[in-house]
């Protein structure tokens, strides 16, 4: 049994916790749920839907289709009527009129007199969202102390009596939709498999937690769309966790405070987005030649520029592979669901300062921002590793320093940190010596590219191989990277049930790549599909730089949305009935040209 509702109306009228809320009621059942929300960037106004999938089965991303919208306002119907599948369904205030909007009669309608419900039961207008959202317990014949017990939790800090009259609004949406599924029926029912609990997480709340997991013990950074929940969360964790979170003037100060603390040794990560990661490049930089470990988060929006600040892309890898001048070694993670997105958090830190060099977490407002049902978050073994640090160090001559960048055979040098007896050195964003001193010297110059190279060997060793997921004997794999192995798995479950054998390889360690081994994996492939995020496939291009491979098609979508399921299936499905001919490349996005950013425009 699946189950997919939006929540929309007004910046304000609450969608989105409203949404959430309704999530981590599911999650109380033991259901695999996935909460999606979309919104303009607006500080005030504009269209709010925050879109919640529930399954008894595994689901991963949102769907583009739904059975119910919850419409707090009439903008609502007008942007949503026509997602709903047959015998879906319109919860909305009688005071607005969905036959404007030429609703089709396979829908059904139920209104709801909101103001009447609330005068009767002397609630407040801000109660509305809550009032409805008991008429869609009432719909799916959902148990109603569940629902109870969620508001409890949600407005238990605002007293009793805020609590009390909460669950009578609810408990009257509920009452009044049970009256009218007298002689109307909806086929769609959610049954409590078992009173197990999971939790619901966001992809920036399991970085968050990972990164804690993972030993750090500062975090700078500067908010923006869409990394700035890392911010909130971890300011909020701050005493618990035992961390220092500190929200700096902008995001050049944020890395160079990371940076500052991770060559004091501590454990340091800042977060931003695109635009904010362009002015951290000039440090990127000093901190790869200074050896000094650090972790970046970059939640990737729309772009150039400012682009569509709260709409998701994957267009930042090229730039995150090439940012800051001359050559340096660096890691780049991007991961693709909760798991992965805490074991990156946390793995993070190891890497960083076991190879001495920048850690780079690619994400995306689809998966920063997007809620999950999770059973719990795997450790798997994890224990903090921080390199060579040196230890007992040899009394240092008068005006002698210590040789912090010492040339060895793997190119990873022990560290010192400041305060350390005999372990004084220079830190420098120059070419320099073993000791830290700037120097021109030709031959150092080369000995120092090629020490900081020879970290690639090993480093390789640890970078875990892309996995594939689905059949062995599949007609065609779906290559993809980061948050696209959500909707690309959930295309793999639709079409095993039609008879289509398609496999995912996914990558989350994006750089460096073992090309030998990549080779040996496509090999195995009868044709390959690259779905990215993006409008120049980059991934397919570094892939082509680093391994000579190219994929057999190129599924690319670059609109300010990820791809749905139905997106993929669809293109499929057309590839399988051409006899896997057609076109090449295929850009996806939507039929219909509307945006949330105004709805006046539409004549709401």
């Amino acid at each position: 049994m699946e189950f997919v509702c939006k929540i929309a109306g007004q910046a304000g009228q609450g969608a989105n916790v409203t949404g959430r809320a309704l999530g981590k009621m599911f999650t109380r059942s033991n259901l695999y749920v996935v909460g999606y929300p979309e919104y303009p960037s607006l500080v005030r106004g504009g269209h709010n839907v925050y879109q919640v999938r529930v399954s008894t089965e595994r689901v991963y991303g949102p769907s583009l289709n739904c059975d119910a919208v919850v419409a707090l306002n009439k903008d609502a119907i007008y942007y949503h009527h026509k997602t709903l599948r047959n015998g879906g369904a319109i919860l909305y205030d009688t005071a607005d009129n969905p036959e404007d909007f030429k609703v089709s009669d396979k829908i059904k309608l139920y209104g709801i007199p909101i103001n009447e419900l609330i005068n009767k039961h002397n609630g407040i207008p801000q109660m509305r969202n809550i009032l409805m959202l008991g008429s869609l317990v009432a719909l799916i014949d959902y148990p109603m102390d569940i629902f109870n017990t969620i508001i409890t939790e949600e407005f238990s800090r605002k007293g009793e009596e805020v609590v009390k009259k909460n669950i009578e609004l609810a408990k009257a949406g509920y009452d009044h939709i049970k009256e009218e599924l007298r002689s109307e029926k909806f086929d769609i029912k959610l049954k409590v498999e078992s009173k197990e609990r999971r939790i619901l997480i966001a992809g920036n709340e399991a970085i968050a937690i990972g990164a804690i997991k993972g030993g750090m013990k500062f975090y700078s950074a500067y908010p923006m769309t869409p990394a700035s929940s890392i911010l909130h969360y971890l300011a909020a964790k701050e005493k618990d966790a035992n961390i220092v979170v500190k929200h700096t003037e902008d995001e050049i100060s944020a890395v160079n405070y990371a940076v500052g603390a991770a060559y004091a040794g501590v454990r340091a990560m800042t977060g931003t987005s695109g635009g904010g990661f362009a002015l951290m490049t000039e440090t990127l930089g000093m901190a790869a030649i200074a050896e000094t470990p650090l972790v970046i988060v970059n939640a990737q929006r729309t772009g150039p520029s400012t682009g569509m600040p709260t709409w998701t892309e994957q267009a930042d890898l090229k730039f995150i592979l090439n940012a800051s001048q001359g050559d340096f070694l660096r890691v780049v993670i991007a991961p693709g669901d909760v798991q992965e997105c805490f074991e990156a958090g946390a793995n993070s830190f190891n890497l960083a300062e076991k190879y001495q060099l920048p850690v780079l977490i690619l994400s995306d407002k689809f998966l920063s921002e997007s809620h999950f049902s999770w059973k719990k978050l795997e450790e798997n073994g994890f224990t903090v590793d921080r390199g060579k640090i040196a230890k007992r160090l040899s009394k240092l001559k008068d005006e002698e320093r210590y040789s912090r960048y010492k040339l060895t055979s793997d190119g990873v040098s022990p560290r010192t940190f400041p305060g350390m007896e005999n372990g004084m050195h220079v830190a420098t964003s120059y070419t320099h010596d073993e000791t830290g001193f700037s120097t021109e010297s030709f031959l150092k110059r080369t000995q120092m590219v090629d020490k900081r190279n020879k970290k690639l060997k090993n480093l390789l060793k640890e970078i875990p191989e892309p996995k594939f997921y689905g059949p062995k004997d599949a007609d065609a794999t779906l290559v993809c990277w980061g948050s696209q192995k959500l909707p690309a798995l959930d295309a793999v479950s639709v079409l095993e049930k039609e008879g289509i054998k398609i496999n995912v390889l996914h990558f989350v360690y994006l750089f460096p790549l073992d090309s030998k081994n990549i080779r040996k994996m496509f090999k195995g492939c009868k044709r390959t599909i690259m779905v990215e995020n993006n409008s120049t496939a980059q991934f397919a291009g570094i892939l082509r730089e680093y391994t000579g491979l190219k994929p057999d098609f190129y599924f690319l979508r670059y609109d300010g949305r990820q791809f749905f399921e139905e997106n993929l299936v669809e293109e499929i499905k057309k590839l399988k009935e051409n006899n896997w001919k057609g076109k090449k490349k295929v850009v996806v996005t939507e039929s219909e040209d509307f945006e949330f950013y105004s709805p006046w425009r539409f004549g709401l």
